[in-house]
């Protein structure tokens, strides 16, 4: 609970912080920061013997790819089409694309979940980032024939110019972080044991100067700006999808600790890298294309402790 209450209080401070200074501009820089600081810690575990458990635990990583990658990314298309908003469409279409996150390996130890299961789990959906974001580089291309013109009128030259950049998320949040990775192991052990012991302190101060950071920018500061049709818009869509993505969650997972670690791999979106991403194509999107991303923030921290009591109740 005091990490969702951080995380909320990030929100909450970065919208007012940004609010009243006119919001900050975006660097890049904040996706290397999230890398070295969130993504690497937990690469000093890993080893790439680690995959060798694919071969007895295949039905969990099957499960969560097909589970993930096309029944959801399936549903969150039809829920954006009727939503005709493309702005919309897309947030849900990037948000069904990132499963997992930076705080799901917490709620996989808090429920008993296989942890090696969760971890290789969660390697794997980062492994897929390049595809994904690939993938996602062509959804206006395709879909902005099926939706009403977007309105760009509140963007302004906000973020002109700006693309999505496939390698460049995974150049600095897998790349980079795995070769920091490996070289602290080999030549700097004491560091390895001082984030060892700091962190849980380390991950929650990056995740708390992350949010606030993203939340302060220019372009949350849309959130404002757009009317309430279009915030009823974004909100019915988003909580019609996390409904889809949580019962899905529920009904195609059982109780085994293998199974655990993919339900909470279907529950969680990895919201942060789709706000870092959302600044890249807001321009595309329009205004609209942020509102789903940040109701996600609270749909889903707010539900997350519901459902880590739920998943611990019948541990087998």
């Amino acid at each position: 609970m005091k990490q969702i209450a951080l995380v909320v209080s990030a929100i909450i401070l970065g919208l007012a912080f940004g609010n009243i200074t006119g919001g900050l501009k975006f660097s890049a820089a904040v996706c290397l920061v999230a890398g070295i600081f969130l993504v690497t810690p937990s690469l000093f575990k890993f080893r790439f013997s680690d995959f060798s458990i694919i071969k007895t635990h295949t039905g969990a990583i099957m499960k969560n790819l097909w589970i993930n990658y096309l029944l959801l990314t399936t549903l969150a298309l039809l829920i954006g089409y009727a939503s005709q908003d493309l702005g919309v469409a897309a947030a849900l279409f990037l948000l069904a694309l990132l499963p997992g996150g930076g705080m799901v390996m917490m709620w996989i130890k808090v429920s008993g979940a296989n942890v090696k299961v969760g971890f290789v789990i969660f390697m794997l959906n980062l492994a897929l980032l390049l595809p994904v974001t690939l993938i996602f580089s062509q959804f206006n291309n395709v879909a902005a024939a099926y939706f009403p013109t977007v309105d760009l009128s509140a963007i302004g030259d906000l973020a002109a110019g700006q693309q999505v950049k496939p390698f460049g998320p995974f150049m600095l949040l897998i790349i980079i972080p795995f070769v920091v990775s490996r070289i602290v192991l080999k030549f700097f052990p004491a560091i390895v044991s001082f984030t060892a012991t700091h962190q849980p302190l380390i991950s929650k101060a990056t995740m708390f100067g992350i949010v606030f950071y993203l939340f302060s920018l220019t372009t949350s500061q849309l959130l404002f700006q757009v009317s309430i049709l279009d915030l009823a818009r974004a909100g019915l869509a988003t909580l019609v999808f996390y409904a889809v993505v949580f019962i899905i969650a529920i009904k195609l997972t059982g109780k085994t600790p293998d199974e655990k670690a993919v339900f909470w791999h279907i529950a969680t979106r990895y919201i942060t890298l789709a706000l870092i991403l959302a600044v890249f194509n807001v321009d595309i999107y329009g205004a609209t294309f942020i509102l789903p991303i940040m109701f996600a923030y609270f749909i889903q921290i707010g539900a997350a402790g519901f459902l880590a009591k739920m998943e611990t109740k019948q541990p087998v």
